[in-house]
């Protein structure tokens, strides 16, 4: 009897306490924009190892964030403007 107690709390345990694993991703928008032309918008989401904690996801997105920003500045030329924005999903 008490080991089937157990093991009933043990199956509700389970329903209410999902993995706590998660799998992070990085989500990125890069927008063009240049006077007289409509935006031209590159999306790309990129998954995080899954053993990642969701404070360091946020670091590693919050660096791609800058690198992407920084690396689609080089492609810009004269009234264009870019901008970058990165948030984990």
């Amino acid at each position: 009897m008490k080991a089937l107690y157990s093991f009933v709390i043990l199956i509700i345990a389970c329903f209410f306490f999902p993995s706590c694993k998660k799998q992070y991703s990085c989500q990125c928008s890069t927008t063009f924009e240049e006077p007289g032309y409509y935006p031209y918008t590159v999306s790309s989401n990129e998954p995080i190892d899954s053993k990642t904690t969701k404070k360091r996801a946020e670091q590693i997105c919050a660096h791609s964030e800058k690198q992407l920003h920084k690396n689609n500045l080089d492609y810009k030329d004269g009234a264009e403007t870019v901008t970058t924005s990165c948030a984990v999903k």
